[in-house]
């Protein structure tokens, strides 16, 4: 049997992600045992339904919004993290971490939207520093993944402090700046990073982090990674899942993940549904073919780097 850890979006749960994910794991059973984890942070219920005002990056925002989880889940809700600097980002991944050491092994991981941004960053993390040991897991299915963050305050570190050194007229302005006037990479770091709080400007709500430009505080800068900056690959199997229906901002920062993947090892599949875990029996059938085809892979590969505490060594 294979063990699958499964992650849920921003102000979800664990209760919600397992009803999310039945129309799979019905079929999967007995074959596979799921295992949920409820993120660490409590939050308000998350949006469930999306439009063009959200721009597809409320999970970015911390703002109270109109739209939610269908008002029969009760809550609590959580998040993995509180947000998305660099501190933020390895609070929440040191989580992860901790979880999947003292309840796993995992064979394989399931991940929605901000879990699926969450699996990539601590596959990463972990073969960043991990060179040559097993991997966490043998396996990753992502449904809808948003943006993935770099805990490493070096990561882009050069972009980021000529960013934050000069008086760039986009930067004084930013997120709703033109930014043609600086170098490809910074130009790529910064409109990649934009849309987060653009997103958050339309439905009203401003942080403090937003200024962190034009208050020259290199930690507040998230580092959201783009495959174009990094040669960093995912180096597992790994099923890629999207919604046809999804809002085009949301789409483009699920594509930039899939770029992360090694795409020699990836499969992709295009629902017809929007932001969520597809339903239609056609779906269903095809993504079970592409996850036991993964699972078995991911098992050959992990036998060539089998370490025998089953744990990755940190």
């Amino acid at each position: 049997m294979k063990i699958v850890l499964a992650l849920h979006g921003i102000g979800s749960s664990a209760e919600i992600v397992k009803d999310q994910l039945v129309p799979l794991t019905r079929e999967l059973s007995p074959r596979y045992e799921f295992v949920y984890l409820d993120g660490a942070v409590e939050r308000e219920r998350g949006p469930g339904e999306f439009d063009d005002r959200y721009v597809g990056f409320y999970e970015f925002s911390f703002a109270n919004t109109p739209l939610g989880i269908a008002s029969y889940y009760l809550g609590p809700f959580y998040s993995y993290t509180t947000g998305y600097m660099t501190a933020e980002i390895r609070e929440a991944l040191d989580n992860l971490d901790q979880f999947v050491r003292e309840h796993g092994p995992f064979h394989g991981v399931f991940s929605f939207s901000q879990g699926a941004s969450m699996a990539v960053s601590y596959l990463l993390d972990c073969q960043a520093h991990e060179s040559g040991t097993k991997l966490p897991f043998e396996f990753a299915v992502l449904f809808s993944s948003v943006s993935a963050f770099s805990p490493s305050k070096t990561c882009y570190g050069s972009i980021v402090e000529h960013l934050l050194g000069r008086d760039f007229r986009a930067i004084q302005a930013f997120p709703e700046a033109e930014f043609n006037e600086l170098t490809k990479s910074e130009q790529i770091f910064a409109e990649n990073l934009a849309p987060m709080f653009t997103g958050a400007k339309k439905m009203g709500s401003f942080t403090e982090s937003i200024n962190f430009f034009k208050q020259r505080n290199q930690e507040a800068v998230p580092r959201v990674l783009h495959h174009s900056l990094t040669q960093d690959r995912i180096t597992i199997p790994t099923v890629y899942v999207n919604g046809k229906g999804d809002p085009p901002a949301m789409s483009a920062q699920s594509r930039l993940v899939c770029g992360l993947c090694d795409q020699s090892l990836a499969r992709v599949h295009h629902h017809s549904g929007g932001h969520g875990v597809p339903t239609e029996l056609f779906d269903v059938k095809t993504l079970i073919k592409m996850i036991d085809r993964a699972s078995i892979e991911g098992a050959d590969r992990h036998v060539l780097h089998q370490d025998p505490t089953g744990i990755p060594q940190r």
